[in-house]
């Protein structure tokens, strides 16, 4: 049936544009372990979220992309604030 076949396209272009995103992920959790982010990687991951997020179709891929974006936001805010 089209429908399905339509879903199925749907989540293979949303999966295959969250395929750069391990990466970016796997440093950003190398930084918290160490304690140390970078805070133009974070800047690119939050940008990088919000632009995978634009084209899903997928609710649970945008609700793990929420929380990578949240995280990333709160760590940005750690980093810029005045102490």
């Amino acid at each position: 049936d089209r429908s399905s076949i339509h879903a199925t396209n749907g989540r293979s272009r949303a999966v295959k544009r969250a395929e750069g995103l391990p990466a970016g992920l796997h440093e950003i959790r190398q930084g918290l372990l160490v304690g140390v982010i970078p805070k133009d990687k974070l800047d690119l991951l939050v940008h990088a979220v919000r632009d995978k997020r634009e084209a899903l179709d997928d609710p649970r891929l945008s609700a793990v992309l929420d929380e990578i974006e949240l995280r990333a936001e709160v760590e940005l805010a750690k980093l810029t604030r005045t102490i």
